[in-house]
């Protein structure tokens, strides 16, 4: 449990979610409710009624990215890449269309302190997550976020200008990635990512 408010899942939602994650309803109960953003149940639901489909996406700063680039699904932050699973789960019984992006962290623990150790749990966390998540439902970037954007040159240039960074103390800020997404061109942007607009199912 995170502590966070409840939402108002409705018990035939409950057990959905705990037949797509394997666990039980008494485990399902609390993670559809209290595990999620606030607010994430009534955002999928009207996402579906206005026929929009819903992209998951782990934080804020890819919210803030993809949202103004994509402009056709609904963005969803669950907050954090373990938090995936829970979601899709919740947005296969509410009956919304729904993908998912996951973050590879290929190269990431070539960046932490400790190697070895970063290295196994980036392996783990990320093939844990696909255990539970359809394939067709997925979409696996080979490391993080940051190195597609890096891949974009205009979302770099207005990245910026608005006095961001990809790496360092001045990064995964959401106010000054969604800035420079608005700026950027679509034109020059990674085609992972343009894809997401309608991903394969």
């Amino acid at each position: 449990m995170t502590g966070k408010v409840s939402e108002d899942v409705p018990e035939d939602v409950v057990a959905q979610v705990a037949a797509f994650l394997g666990t039980s309803t008494a485990r399902a109960r609390g993670l559809a409710r209290t595990a999620l953003p606030p607010g994430f149940v009534r955002a999928v639901r009207g996402a579906s009624a206005h026929g929009r489909a819903v992209l998951l996406v782990e934080g804020a700063t890819d919210a803030a990215v993809l949202t103004p680039l994509l402009r056709g699904p609904v963005v969803l932050a669950v907050g954090g890449k373990h938090l995936l699973p829970v979601a899709g789960a919740v947005a296969e019984a509410l009956g919304a269309d729904w993908h998912a992006l996951v973050d590879g962290d290929a190269d990431g623990w070539r960046r932490a302190a400790n190697r070895a150790r970063a290295r196994a749990v980036h392996r783990r966390s990320t093939a844990a997550v696909l255990r539970l998540l359809p394939p067709q439902r997925c979409t696996v970037l080979p490391d993080a976020l940051e190195a597609e954007l890096a891949r974009w040159p205009s979302f770099v240039a207005a990245l910026h200008r608005h006095g961001g960074q990809l790496s360092g103390p001045d990064a995964k800020d959401p106010a000054r990635y969604a800035a420079a997404a608005a700026e950027a061109r679509a034109a020059d942007a990674p085609g992972r990512l343009l894809a997401l607009h309608r991903p394969p199912r």
